[in-house]
């Protein structure tokens, strides 16, 4: 039995150079959004977990606001004084703390667990989950589409997109411009296809932009009949409504792909069970870290349905590598002003920027023990907005 004695969290802000929030217009609400001249602050979170014998999990990432931060705080006093290798045991006990709502901060918790695991065992994260691929097949994903020159028009969007793929990327996804204008999206669809050759694995994520389903079946026949790998989050608000996605399915032959916004594994088993989507999204920042991952995946795989995990980051890497159906991995949100959507905090190496991309189109899995990175702490606490310690002794803040 090996306890823990220590958890540091971190909450920590980077820049954003020429992207920030834009509140100006309903239709963006909030995303981020292209505006050179600008710096937006990106809110990431560090978790690092001591036990008394002296080994450190660790994990940091992009963070779903404060919220994460202050969960966070209360997984570790549930974590404190206990075996780090009962994850089960706080998965089940921290869910049920943490209701009525979902509980983002045990991601990262769970993620430095399993990092922790990793190092105790001197084996990667992929070797505990039973993977066997050492690289990735990796496709690119832009950011949503903008007004002010980035990826503005459908010419400037496959200019883009042809140069990664002269640089080896061989899948590509459009995330849409947010006035969700059906004839402008469906001749993007057209154009990509076009301009990118049949051999190239081409997704569309409008990101929640269609009022109507009318309009989302619109763009979607489109994305049909230039054979699209799949189609993804059409319907505003927030695609989480399995009936009116299933109406969306029955009216297309394509692959539709839901759950990035269902959080958990029993809301995205009831998705899918209902008809919602042909293929499950899954995040280890959103859906309770590796640990809950691991349970959407494994239903998923038993009933033959793929999974496709959310975004880049070094644990994301590891799920793909040990899923059973060959998936593809997600460098988003790219664009010619925004080439690394990853955290600037490794001093590993370990990077998303798209020039990283192999001859093949894959990415290399990280081979150390855990996750198989390693973190510039000197940054991330001078990045640092808040900091909490908790001991036996309670919390101290920071």
């Amino acid at each position: 039995m090996s306890l823990v004695d220590k958890v540091e969290i971190i909450q920590f802000n980077e820049d954003e150079p020429d992207y920030t929030r834009d509140f100006s217009s309903e239709d963006r609400s909030g995303s981020w959004y292209y505006t050179p001249g600008s710096t937006g602050s990106r809110g990431s979170l560090m978790v690092r977990v001591h036990t008394e014998d002296g080994l450190t999990g660790e994990y940091a990432y992009h963070a779903t606001g404060g919220i994460s931060a202050i969960q966070a705080v209360d997984v570790a006093r549930l974590l404190v004084g206990r075996d780090w290798q009962h994850r089960e045991r706080l998965y089940r006990t921290a869910r049920r703390a943490a209701r009525p709502v979902h509980n983002y901060g045990l991601s990262f918790v769970d993620n430095a667990l399993w990092d922790l695991a990793g190092k105790a065992y001197g084996a990667s994260l992929t070797e505990l989950l039973g993977g066997w691929r050492d690289r990735v097949r990796a496709y690119a994903s832009t950011v949503n589409a903008d007004r002010a020159g980035s990826l503005s028009t459908t010419g400037q969007i496959v200019d883009f997109f042809a140069e990664l793929q002269q640089a080896g990327w061989t899948g590509f996804k459009m995330h849409s411009w947010h006035e969700g204008d059906k004839w402008e999206e469906a001749e993007n669809v057209r154009r990509m296809r076009e301009v990118l050759g049949e051999r190239a694995e081409l997704m569309l994520d409008p990101a929640c932009v269609f009022d109507s389903l009318s309009d989302a079946i619109f763009v979607g026949k489109a994305c049909q009949d230039a054979a699209f790998r799949w189609y993804e989050d059409p319907l505003r608000p927030i695609g989480v409504g399995a009936h009116q996605h299933r109406a969306l399915r029955e009216a297309l032959d394509i692959p539709i792909l839901q759950t990035e916004h269902v959080a958990g594994p029993e809301a995205k088993a009831d998705f899918l069970l209902a008809g919602g989507t042909d293929l499950l999204r899954v995040d280890a920042h959103y859906d309770l870290g590796v640990t809950g991952s691991l349970k959407t995946i494994r239903f998923a795989e038993s009933l033959g349905v793929n999974v496709e995990v959310h975004g880049p980051s070094p644990v994301h890497r590891h799920l793909v590598a040990s899923l059973q159906g060959t998936s593809l991995y997600e460098v988003a949100n790219v664009s010619p002003h925004h080439p690394n959507p990853s955290p600037h905090i490794y001093t590993c190496g370990y990077t998303d920027d798209w020039t990283s991309i192999g001859e093949d189109g894959t990415l290399a899995v990280p081979a150390g023990p855990g996750i198989g990175v390693s973190y510039d702490l000197d940054l991330i606490k001078k990045l640092s907005v808040a900091t909490w310690t908790v001991t036996g002794d309670g919390v101290t803040t920071g």
